[in-house]
């Protein structure tokens, strides 16, 4: 499955993605895209990855 955040530059996506990772048994999510008019704080997040 593949999930699109829209809005990928929040400060609430680190804990999404944690919350996603935690429950990979019962979501099984093979791609991840981050999606923000913001560029520079898409970039931020971008980079916990």
């Amino acid at each position: 499955m593949k999930l699109a955040v829209i809005g990928g530059g929040s400060t609430y996506t680190p804990e999404l993605i944690d919350g996603i990772i935690a429950r990979h048994s019962q979501l099984p999510i093979t791609h991840i895209h981050l999606v923000d008019i913001d560029l520079s704080k898409l970039e931020i997040i971008a980079r916990f990855a």
